[in-house]
């Protein structure tokens, strides 16, 4: 496969992130970048590499129109693939600003850290512009493995060691059924090529006429609902998130999440968009099934971490409602879809807010994410409390919120692609959200203070915390910006781009 000049400059943010990720690698050991045990060079080299990544990324959202090939077709630059990167970069700041500190307070000095990051970064930028299904397994697989290593990266806890080793194998797993679905799809079709599945399946009609399409499609739908943590697909999750560090449990609920739903919509809006008759009501049930359930789980939990993780798997239900109300009529009826990436990018800020003030709990060594520990946060941390109710509320879609506005595009795009049961579902689903997410706050200003020093303020944590809270009500103030870009992204994906 031969390519040219034009498609590095297509793949810019991609390239400049994988660079940096090498030289993150190797420059430590080598003494060029501080001291193996002085991460403070490769916090500041790493966030160089993200910030150019960024500016890359933005001179290719103004200057690329509609959707341009790059690498034979293997990959294709859009205004939704740019509008991803934007999130994976921004959710690889939040990890690395949170990491730096909360690592060093848990005597965690690794230096592979920083390249790890990296690298998952760029399989997750990969994942949002693949339009060939072996491109969107090698990006997946470059992702995974580096998050596998992350997860278990505080060697002396072995709740992170038993969350790696069960995201490895069900990872795995997962991956091993959805390529058995590229397969099957391959053996119909005859190519992996997104766009030649979908002129494929547009002459079927449906998938029924294909047995060995159709078996494809199931393995494939399997597959992609393991990776955005869908029931009953979601059993790793709560483990997973809480055995990881704290920054990775935010860069999986944020990054990954983001570059899963990419992936999963690209797939299903250029693939298999002409058979949504046939994969429409499994993913109603699909999305109906994981808003109660990972809303009722997350009622019962003592735990912050692992309260936030089932709430991750409830927000997930609210992101496939997106996917549900795709029309196969093309761009002119497709506009309300746009909730499913301002819904991203709210998600990202709230929950990268939460984690943030999260991490502020550790100290000594120790990982303690239990609830009652924000009890009188209020009193004794009164910005910190003030700007994580902020997050919660806005996960809780209370205005004037960010996630106030993603949810009133989602439930939108439901009702109005005629799914109102579905609507109906997400808003019991709510209901049941505002409940545990109020709790914290109760407890922040409603319980007296422990006797635990208060949390530290943490430079890094704080100014990831004071982004996002700013962000989650300036945009809901004024979501016009972010929601064109939404709109312009996944319309890109559609005909007529």
């Amino acid at each position: 496969m031969s390519f040219s000049p034009a498609d590095l400059q297509l793949l810019a943010p991609v390239v400049i992130v994988f660079v940096f990720g090498v030289l993150a690698m190797v420059l430590p050991f080598a003494g060029l970048v501080g001291h193996r045990r002085d991460s403070g060079g490769q916090l500041s080299f790493a966030l160089i590499g993200l910030a150019t990544a960024m500016i890359a990324n933005a001179l290719l959202a103004a200057n690329v129109e509609g959707s341009r090939p790059a690498f034979a077709g293997m990959v294709t630059v859009d205004a939704f693939g740019v509008f991803i990167h934007f999130a994976v970069l921004a959710a690889a700041m939040g990890a690395l600003l949170m990491g730096h500190e909360y690592l060093r307070r848990l005597d965690v000095q690794v230096p592979e850290y920083y390249a790890l990051v990296l690298f998952a970064a760029m399989g997750m930028m990969l994942m949002a512009v693949a339009a060939d299904l072996i491109m969107l397994f090698v990006a997946l697989e470059v992702m995974s493995i580096a998050i596998y290593v992350l997860v278990a990266i505080n060697r002396g806890e072995w709740k992170g060691a038993e969350g790696g080793f069960k995201y490895l194998v069900l990872g795995a797993f997962s991956s091993a059924i959805l390529l058995y679905g590229v397969a099957f799809i391959y053996g119909a079709v005859g190519s992996t090529r997104l766009a030649a599945i979908g002129e494929h399946v547009a002459e079927l009609g449906s998938v029924t006429a294909d047995p060995l399409l159709a078996l494809g499609l199931g393995l494939a739908l399997v597959g992609f609902s393991f990776k955005v943590a869908a029931v009953p697909f979601h059993m790793w999750s709560p483990d997973v998130y809480q055995g990881a560090p704290v920054p990775i449990t935010a860069f999986m609920a944020t990054g990954v999440k983001a570059a899963a739903f990419a992936a999963f919509a690209r797939f299903l809006f250029i693939a298999f968009v002409g058979a949504k008759v046939d994969w429409g009501p499994a993913l109603w049930v699909l999305a109906a099934l994981t808003i109660l359930t990972g809303n009722i789980a997350a009622l019962v939990q003592t735990d912050l971490k692992r309260m936030l993780a089932y709430s991750s798997i409830g927000h997930a239900g609210y992101l496939m409602m997106a996917l549900v109300a795709v029309h196969p009529g093309g761009q002119p009826v497709n506009e309300r879809v746009a909730g499913l990436l301002f819904y991203l990018a709210a998600y990202l800020f709230m929950t990268v807010g939460a984690f943030a003030a999260l991490s502020m709990l550790t100290r000594d060594g120790a990982d303690d994410t239990r609830l009652d520990r924000l009890d009188g946060l209020a009193s004794r941390r009164p910005l910190v409390a003030a700007a994580l109710s902020v997050c919660l509320l806005s996960l809780a879609g209370i205005p004037p919120t960010m996630g106030f506005v993603g949810k009133f595009y989602l439930f939108s795009a439901a009702v109005d692609g005629g799914f109102v049961g579905l609507a109906v579902v997400a808003a019991i689903g709510g209901g049941i959200g505002v409940y545990y997410y109020l709790r914290p706050i109760v407890g922040m200003y409603m319980k007296p203070a422990g006797e635990e020093p208060p949390p530290e303020y943490g430079g890094m944590a704080a100014l990831t915390l004071g982004i996002a809270t700013v962000a989650i009500l300036l945009f809901g103030l004024f979501p016009g910006a972010v929601a064109d870009l939404a709109r312009a992204g996944v319309l890109s994906l559609f005909p007529g781009a």
